[in-house]
């Protein structure tokens, strides 16, 4: 089972009485330990948090915002920047669940920034009601996907800023260019199949390339391929992508290995002539070609439905789940 990433902000130097040690214990043995230990809770937690530091790191940005669920400690008399900083990043970055908790304290001032959002107070002498809050929480958003709006994008109606499509917008396009050129790669080598079947006398008919594989499958005699000399090609946009990381951090992590697992199966397979070393006839080579091809680009074309799909929504749920269910039939990668 994938782990869910859960990022903590919160005060690392002073909050309130507590000192640097005191929250660094609070964090282990309030947050982190309950939560990583829970059961009953549908998937397994990471918790991390960041460190004291004035500087917003690149790792730190990748956290906040790719995190499947982060929660923000408001605690201390006033708002911290670094804090509020963090937290106004994860909002406008994201759209998965973001809890806001603070401890109580009579010297608190009010937080105008995030005043009209829930937050949860705690004492720190009922730490268990802040640890059963917690739990409840990630309970909640495992069964309804729906539960939560970040209050930024909602009203963008859930589309981020200009600037924070355009990696969607360029992992979407080079996805598009895979499916593209494997499309073509497919058609042509439905073509030269036909041509070839012709010449030995029989009849090929495949007027949409997308049969290509039923065509080979239900051909009377499979050893009219035994001498169809055809050269599989390789697909340079697939290579190019097994050297990039367009999408890492824009689908869900469990995705972007599965796709990227089979991109170096299938670059493997069908480029430098090593098709023939994977089957034991022609028929079977080329009939594994053309099914893994209709794989491939079935699997892009979802990925990119999903990149245009809310994160955490019902509707982006369902086609991670069809993107999985298309996986599991390719011979490739096993499942």
């Amino acid at each position: 089972m994938t782990k869910k990433k859960i990022f903590v902000i919160m005060p690392f130097v002073s909050a309130n009485t507590r000192d640097e040690a005191s929250l660094t214990s609070f964090f282990n043995d309030y947050i982190k330990y309950p939560i990583e230990t829970a059961r009953g809770l549908s998937s397994e937690y990471s918790v991390s948090r960041s460190g004291n530091s004035l500087l917003i790191l690149d790792n730190i940005i990748e956290d906040i915002a790719a995190a499947d669920i982060v929660i923000c400690d408001l605690s201390g008399e006033m708002a911290n920047p670094n804090v509020m900083f963090e937290l106004g990043l994860r909002l406008s970055t994201s759209p998965k669940p973001t809890i806001l908790i603070r401890e109580e304290s009579e010297k608190n001032k009010k937080i105008f920034d995030v005043s009209g959002l829930y937050t949860y107070g705690y004492s720190l002498t009922g730490t268990r009601n802040l640890e059963r809050f917690l739990l409840d929480k990630l309970a909640e958003y495992e069964t309804n996907h729906e539960a939560y709006e970040s209050p930024v994008l909602k009203i963008l109606d859930h589309r981020a800023a200009f600037w924070m499509m355009l990696p969607v917008r360029k992992a979407s396009a080079f996805l598009g260019g895979i499916a593209s050129a494997a499309e073509a790669s497919l058609r042509a080598f439905a073509r030269a199949v036909a041509l070839h079947v012709h010449k030995k006398g029989g009849h090929l008919e495949v007027d949409d390339s997308m049969l290509i594989y039923k065509a080979i499958l239900s051909l009377p005699d499979k050893i009219v391929l035994e001498d169809f000399d055809y050269k599989i090609s390789s697909i340079p946009s697939l290579d190019s992508y097994l050297s990039s990381v367009y999408l890492l951090g824009l689908v869900e992590d469990d995705v972007e290995r599965k796709f990227r697992e089979y991109a170096m199966a299938y670059s493997l397979s069908f480029s430098k002539g090593n098709s023939s070393l994977f089957a034991e006839t022609k028929f079977g080579e080329f009939l594994g070609y053309a099914f893994e091809t209709l794989i491939l680009m079935n699997l892009s074309r979802v990925i990119i439905r999903v990149l245009g799909e809310r994160q955490g929504g019902t509707e982006r749920a369902a086609l991670v789940s069809k993107f999985f269910d298309v996986a599991k039939d390719s011979q490739l990668i096993g499942g």
